[in-house]
């Protein structure tokens, strides 16, 4: 077999792979969408009782439960804790109950929101949505939604 006759299989392979990198990095963009998407609808839907429990809205009575295993099992918050009654407060307009329960709340529902515009620039192939994906910028931002997380919990736990 001469190397010329394994070019074409080469190049089925190269071409097979680049269509499921293409369909991986399409569905990767559905799923954040609808994950922005179902964020912001819950944040509208959900209301906080007195006793801080999360509920939806009608459903006072079913609270959901515990979600943060840290503070469920170790009584300790952990970076996340106050992110959904903070989206929640947001939604309904309070900025300071939310920025109180967790302050990186107004980055994190910046970065939802975005998505939204991003995700569907993405589907839809527009070129500059393409290369902020491919930028340091992106990568740069999710960095520093994870520093703000860790030092906002840091912050918390020195009773600051």
């Amino acid at each position: 077999m001469s190397v010329s006759e394994s070019l074409p299989t080469l190049e089925v392979e190269e071409s097979s792979s680049v269509t499921r990198d293409v369909t991986q990095v399409r569905s990767y963009d559905v799923t954040m969408l609808c994950i922005a998407v179902a964020v912001l609808v819950l944040s509208f839907a959900l209301r906080i009782r007195a006793d801080q429990r999360v509920t939806l809205f009608g459903l006072s009575s079913l609270p959901a439960p515990e979600m943060c295993g840290s503070r469920l099992w170790l009584g300790l918050e952990c970076p996340g804790c106050g992110l959904t009654r903070g989206f929640i407060r947001l939604a309904s307009g309070d900025w300071s109950g939310a920025i109180a329960l967790n302050r990186v709340v107004p980055l994190l529902a910046f970065a939802v929101l975005a998505q939204l515009p991003y995700r569907l620039a993405m589907l839809l192939g527009w070129p500059p949505a393409r290369r902020f994906a491919d930028s340091i910028w992106s990568n740069a931002f999710a960095r520093v939604v994870i520093v703000a997380l860790i030092g906002n919990w840091l912050l918390k736990l020195l009773g600051l």
